[in-house]
């Protein structure tokens, strides 16, 4: 049995796909692809005499039931995407895939069928961000830039064994233990998800797959299938190719591309603010576009308080126009100029602000939190740890400073 889909709309385009393969009887995957709440999971059961193909059913049917809280939640993160926000989409992904435990565990011991559960990976697209929850060997995948990552880590035997330094990669591949799976959906009425957060650029795509594809299909293949422009292209051929090598499990694939979210003329604008600022100067344009999607813009009036003494934050600010000055239990002990930055240390603790910062008088910031950093560091290492390093370089000469000033009250006294 072979199901497929196609959907284009002016929020984003899809192709899912499921196929039983050359060696089963039956399909025990299940899929769900909600356009309308952005909501997609591919889930694949085990358990035999069809109770794999029942766990999988309850567990998309149940993510069906909290589309609509979902799409809900990453609306208002669209409209203020913040710590909490995010969470929250997070917290209920992981309340989903719970009750989705809850109820095949209660289905398998209702109809005997004890063992029967089912893997786990879905998708929330909205709000220019992807949230994901994954439980066993069903992965998540992002193309960004001709490149393949995967998002989501196996909750697997080998995958243990790998981590431990007990197995390579390449004897994984024919280890007899490689279908089995540490985590699962309905083996406990509860289970322990993993979940994940992506901010999205034009042109990235997002794969969702069971491992009928994974376990036959090299990643080079893969990415090279998943460039091509038609995505109900690349999600055939996927197949195809799962099936051209053996096809010896069922196969799923759901292969989204995500809205453009931000404007192409407002990051370029951002990116060119930032090539006259200290932090930002070294990066090239393309990195600085991407920075230019992870970055808030603040304009200010004078007068205007944009940190507070005492508050606890989680933003670094970036001085692009205009003056801010310090002010420290109200008296002004200096004034930052345009390509400075300030807060610094609350991108590596939670400890409250040791100062005031009060606008001059009109100007633009750029502002960039905590976690949006944290996490364009772990996708772009390399661009990452520029930005870092100019900021160690600036808190050291902010520290060298104060040394010399230390030392030139020292010798006058």
């Amino acid at each position: 049995m072979v199901a497929g889909r196609e959907v284009h709309d002016s929020m984003l385009k899809f192709h899912a796909r499921t196929d039983v393969g050359l060696k089963r009887k039956h399909n025990e995957d299940s899929l769900l692809a909600a356009e309308e709440f952005g909501v997609f999971v591919v889930a694949d059961g085990v358990g035999g005499r069809k109770a794999g193909e029942l766990a999988s059913a309850i567990t998309v049917n149940t993510f069906q039931s909290y589309a609509p809280q979902l799409k809900a939640a990453v609306d208002a993160f669209a409209n203020d995407a913040n710590r909490d926000s995010r969470n929250q989409v997070l917290q209920l992904l992981d309340q989903a895939a719970n009750a989705a435990s809850r109820r095949v565990y209660e289905a398998a011991t209702a109809t005997g069928r004890q063992g029967m559960t089912t893997t786990l990976v879905a998708a929330v697209i909205g709000g220019g961000a992807a949230f994901v929850v994954h439980v066993g060997d069903s992965r998540a995948y992002l193309v960004r830039e001709g490149q393949l990552r995967q998002l989501t880590e196996d909750h697997s035997m080998v995958n243990e064994l790998i981590r431990t330094g007990a197995m390579t990669r390449e004897d994984a591949a024919t280890s007899r233990y490689r279908n089995v799976i540490t985590r699962a959906v309905g083996l406990y009425p509860n289970v322990r998800t993993d979940t994940l957060h992506v901010e999205l650029l034009d042109g990235d795509r997002i794969l969702l797959c069971s491992d009928g594809l994974s376990d036959m299909v090299p990643p080079q293949d893969v990415l090279e299938l998943l460039m091509q422009a038609n995505l109900t292209s690349s999600v055939d051929g996927l197949i195809q190719e799962a099936l051209n090598r053996g096809g010896r499990d069922n196969v799923t694939v759901i292969a989204i591309e995500p809205e453009a979210v931000l404007q192409a003329e407002a990051v370029a604008a951002r990116a060119k603010a930032m090539e006259s600022l200290f932090l930002f100067e070294e990066l090239p344009f393309h990195a600085r576009l991407r920075v230019g999607r992870i970055v808030s813009e603040l304009f200010v009036t004078p007068g205007q308080v944009v940190m507070r003494q005492g508050e606890v934050g989680n933003k670094l600010y970036v001085v692009v126009q205009g003056q801010v000055g310090v002010s420290i239990d109200g008296h002004e002990v200096a004034v930052l100029q345009e390509g400075e930055h300030f807060g610094e240390l609350a991108l590596v603790d939670t400890e409250p602000r040791s100062a005031d910062i009060i606008a001059k008088g009109f100007g633009h910031l750029l502002s960039i939190d905590r976690d949006a950093l944290r996490e364009y560091c772990m996708m772009e290492p390399a661009l990452g740890n520029l930005l870092l390093w100019k900021l160690i370089h600036t808190l050291a000469q902010r520290l060298r400073n104060v040394n010399q000033q230390l030392a030139a009250a020292h010798h006058t006294s």
